[in-house]
């Protein structure tokens, strides 16, 4: 049986989808390979303090714990960069993109797609994982029952989709599927890159599961690599 998350998380799960379609509707910039094409590379990190409350449980302690992974020098592990407002016309959709189930977690716990991307979901654990999604931009069910069992979905419309097993309460993870290309993950310092940026001016979005999203605006010029850093203030959940 599938249990029902509480209405408080669900109404926060449903905000962070319209805060995410929100931050990417605009009038989409038709985008075309250029030679000067150049990258935009950058960090992201925590400012001020940051906690996670000790009364949680253990399952909630878990995924509060990889909900906001921080480096010793304060970069933000898994915020995700895109620039708004550009759409693509030709065909740069990822190819072989993988979920794994290993260790009761999600591999990667967050991971930026393209509209049109389909996604392979492999179990890695010698036990069942049922995974769950309600979003509006896909609903997802599920089931594993074996190691090495796969399964693939194709998402074909932009949107956060919040993803969980309902077997293990510590697993949680996030797909942002975009209908730009210019997007990255950022790593276990902070840092990220996104490649073959076009000449013009953009604005760059950073978006994280339980920090507020930032915005910057950036103007890139023929060959010219751009750098661009970003500050989340921290918080307690």
């Amino acid at each position: 049986m599938i249990r029902l998350l509480p209405m408080a998380l669900r109404g926060r799960k449903k905000r962070i989808e319209r805060g995410f379609l929100l931050l990417t509707s605009v009038v989409g910039l038709l985008y075309t390979t250029s030679v000067f094409a150049a990258a935009l590379t950058g960090r992201v990190e925590i400012a001020g303090s940051y906690s996670i409350t000790p009364r949680k449980n253990l399952e909630e302690r878990i995924k509060a714990e990889r909900s906001l992974i921080v480096s010793k020098d304060g970069g933000i592990k898994d915020a995700v960069a895109f620039i708004k407002g550009i759409k693509e016309t030709s065909s740069l959709i990822q190819k072989e993109v993988t979920i794994d189930q290993k260790r009761k977690a999600f591999i990667p716990h967050v991971l930026p797609i393209q509209v049109g991307t389909t996604v392979t979901f492999k179990n890695a654990d010698p036990f069942v994982h049922r995974i769950i999604s309600n979003s509006e931009t896909k609903r997802i069910r599920m089931e594993f029952a074996y190691e090495g069992a796969t399964m693939d979905v194709t998402f074909d419309k932009p949107g956060v989709v919040d993803v969980w097993c309902d077997d293990h309460k510590r697993m949680q993870g996030w797909i942002l599927v975009m209908e730009s290309p210019f997007f990255a993950a950022t790593d276990e310092r902070g840092h990220f890159t996104i490649p073959n940026l076009p000449p013009g001016k953009y604005t760059v979005v950073i978006w994280h599961e339980v920090l507020d999203a930032q915005t910057q605006e950036i103007e890139v010029k023929d060959g010219e690599n751009t750098k661009i850093d970003f500050k989340l203030p921290g918080r307690e959940f």
